[in-house]
């Protein structure tokens, strides 16, 4: 089962930061990141729509050009908000990257900034569409879809984009069988957001390939 670093173990440390990157690699199978377009046309590394909450800025991301966002104080950490690309050439070949797609229309862009060198590569989305967006026969490249209220849509949604994985949230493994219908359909189960070893050891005994989590203590 692999350990898969939520915006870079965001318990631990300064979230979607290069900060965070560079400390979850040590344990981290994969760095799971948050891709936005800002006003300037670059793909940045930013879970919300707005600055305020995580940042000494305010204002939205895409009224906010690169320049403006690298300057900004991530959190305390005395850095800005990262492109994709400054954060990709901070993971090494053998850590895989997962691009939570926050937007439609970015799919290609972000799989080319994340792709510079050969890791394996997961784009992700609550949103069947974005995830259709992407056009690559790159082998290394895999779709997940995140499943929101509606396992059994999004279920179908998932069969119909033919993605490798399904990202589910853990009551969704409490309250359903979608591990088991994903398995015997072929794709791999990742779980989010796991914040203890009990849970991930439950988890491991029910088949799950992977947990998305905010801190490597989960294992």
């Amino acid at each position: 089962m692999r350990l898969i670093a939520h915006r870079g173990f965001a318990d631990r440390y300064p979230e979607n930061t290069l900060v965070a990157i560079e400390k979850a690699v040590d344990d981290a199978d994969m760095i799971e990141l948050d891709v936005r377009r800002c006003a300037s046309g670059e793909l940045v590394v930013f879970h919300d729509e707005v600055v305020d909450r995580a940042t000494d800025g305010s204002g939205r991301i895409d009224d906010l050009p690169l320049s403006r966002l690298e300057d900004l104080d991530v959190h305390g950490t005395g850095t800005g908000i990262p492109s994709l690309a400054e954060a990709a050439d901070t993971i090494p070949a053998d850590t895989g990257i997962n691009l939570e797609l926050k937007e439609r229309g970015i799919a290609n862009e972000a799989v080319a900034a994340a792709s510079t060198v050969d890791n394996e590569v997961i784009v992700s989305s609550f949103d069947g569409q974005a995830l259709d967006d992407l056009d690559t026969d790159d082998s290394t490249v895999e779709l997940a879809y995140l499943f929101g209220l509606n396992t059994d849509e999004d279920f179908e949604s998932a069969l119909e984009l033919d993605c490798g994985f399904i990202h589910l949230h853990w009551g969704h493994w409490l309250l359903t069988d979608a591990i088991e219908r994903a398995h015997a359909a072929g794709m791999k189960v990742n779980v989010w957001t796991i914040d203890t070893t009990v849970g991930t050891r439950l988890l491991a005994r029910a088949g799950v390939d992977g947990v998305i989590a905010d801190s490597p203590d989960v294992l």
